[in-house]
């Protein structure tokens, strides 16, 4: 099932609040950005009646929000904003297809788009946000710690509920080692959408290790595949991209 009406309809007015928020004025702005996370705990918690399947959605929300404001042309503007209601609906269509089957592969792998386009649009924001203000490194790493280990505890204990110490050490590690990840780009000399792309795929290895760990997927031949694929990646964006930071 691609199709489910409630899901439709909330993203809908998903897509209006997040308008409201890319083109509306300073005051309009914060007021619709308030309601829009309101909207999406709601939404949510009305298609899934568990709140372990709230945070991804409330989460991608709120990534989506600060995104924004690093988007300055309409057009683009529209276009994320069309981009990011295709995924809510995904979210939401994910968490409706895991409420009603907690081992539906299709809907874990929905989540699992949602949870790394969330990751990213964090850890851009984040970036963008600590370029452009005079932020300590510190609070860089706290963020990023604090956003790898939501996202990740709340991933792991979907896919590992009786395993749900487990999953939350684990997480904890991940979340600690992409701390470790923001303090060491801070000395690269790139803008935040590379910088974005390179926490992304760092946390996408380390994350992969942990799932296959849960899912009885590990083995060495998938974790060397990943660190060699990976490393070509990282290294594939460094090379395109501008050595200086993109204020």
């Amino acid at each position: 099932m691609i199709f489910h009406l409630p899901s439709i309809l909330y993203s809908i007015l998903f897509f209006g609040g997040l308008e409201l928020v890319a083109f509306g004025s300073d005051t309009a702005l914060f007021i619709a950005a308030g309601v829009l996370f309101l909207f999406s705990f709601f939404a949510t918690y009305t298609i899934s009646r568990r709140a372990l399947f709230l945070a991804i959605p409330v989460f991608f929300t709120f990534s989506d929000v600060a995104l924004l404001f690093f988007i300055d042309p309409p057009m683009e503007k529209h276009a994320f904003v069309l981009l990011s209601t295709i995924i809510y609906y995904l979210a939401l269509l994910g968490v409706y297809r895991l409420h009603t089957y907690r081992r539906d592969q299709t809907a874990r792998g929905m989540i699992v788009a949602v949870s790394t386009v969330t990751t990213f649009f964090l850890y851009t924001a984040c970036y963008g946000v600590y370029l452009n203000f005079v932020i300590p490194v510190g609070a860089l790493m706290a963020a990023y710690f604090l956003i790898t280990l939501l996202i990740s505890a709340n991933y792991f204990l979907i896919i590992a509920h009786e395993r749900q110490r487990t999953a939350l050490v684990y997480s904890f590690v991940i979340a600690l080692s992409m701390a470790q990840i923001a303090w060491a780009v801070n000395f690269w000399p790139f803008g935040y959408l590379t910088t974005g792309v390179i926490s992304l795929i760092f946390y996408y290895i380390l994350w992969d290790l942990a799932q296959s760990y849960f899912l009885n997927l590990l083995s060495k031949k998938r974790v060397i595949a990943n660190v060699v694929f990976f490393s070509m990646l990282a290294a594939l964006v460094l090379l395109s991209s501008r050595w200086l930071p993109a204020i």
